[in-house]
């Protein structure tokens, strides 16, 4: 059988699979290694960044104020426990422009949607601040090609184990689109779903693993390329 003849429901990730996200950050921290140079060296502001996030992730969740707390966080620490109020405002002003910069779709994402409309049952499957996510989906323009948007606390087994529950899906009706191994293919693959990885040119390290070994992993190098094996 024919993976289009097994599929009723297909998730869509939507960071860095529907929109571009994290070159955003990546340009966030570029501002934010100039703001903090007196203090330390982009490599060195760059890990110490990298590790407050991993501790506030488990706290905050994802999305641009946690990282705001972990940029205070880091920034409080290469500052020796005292937060110049320039540094305060300079991290401030960069989040901003981070939460609210214009969505730039994906190239193919649109073309490759309406050709599925219709034939399956489209959700959004992301992660992260609720408003956040949801402002994202909805001034995106392509909230009219989906049933809904899941905004997930994460996206681990347990998570996708009470998503399809909820809406009664077998895990073998669904497939994940995504560009994240650790979030959207492995998971997926591991309850028993399909999973399309979509891959970015930029990856988030939170987000890095190993490709797992499956027969239900399929990859492909951009997004359009789906459609061979859905119509």
């Amino acid at each position: 059988m024919e993976l289009k003849d097994r599929i009723r429901y297909i998730f869509f990730d939507a960071d860095d699979t529907l929109w571009e996200n994290e070159r955003y950050f990546r340009a966030a921290e570029e501002k934010f290694a100039a703001l903090l140079s007196e203090y330390t060296s982009p490599e060195g502001l760059q890990q110490t960044l990298w590790q407050k996030q991993e501790d506030n992730i488990p706290l905050y969740g994802y999305g641009s104020k946690t990282y705001m707390i972990g940029m205070a966080d880091a920034a409080m620490e290469l500052c020796g426990g005292t937060l110049p109020e320039h540094i305060y405002y300079g991290i401030k002003d960069i989040i901003k422009n981070l939460a609210f910069h214009e969505l730039e779709i994906i190239d193919g994402v649109v073309e490759t949607l309406e050709a599925l409309q219709g034939r399956y049952t489209l959700i959004v499957a992301t992660k992260g601040d609720l408003p956040e996510q949801m402002g994202k989906f909805r001034t995106s323009g392509l909230a009219k090609y989906f049933h809904h948007c899941e905004v997930m606390e994460n996206k681990d087994e347990k998570n996708w184990l009470e998503l399809i529950a909820k809406h009664d899906i077998k895990p073998d009706e669904l497939l994940m689109v995504g560009n994240s191994v650790k979030s959207d293919i492995a998971p997926v693959v591991g309850i028993g779903g399909w999973a399309i990885h979509t891959p970015h040119d930029i990856v988030w390290v939170h987000e890095m693993m190993d490709m797992p070994e499956s027969d239900k992993i399929i990859e492909v190098k951009e997004i359009t390329e789906i459609l061979k094996y859905l119509i």
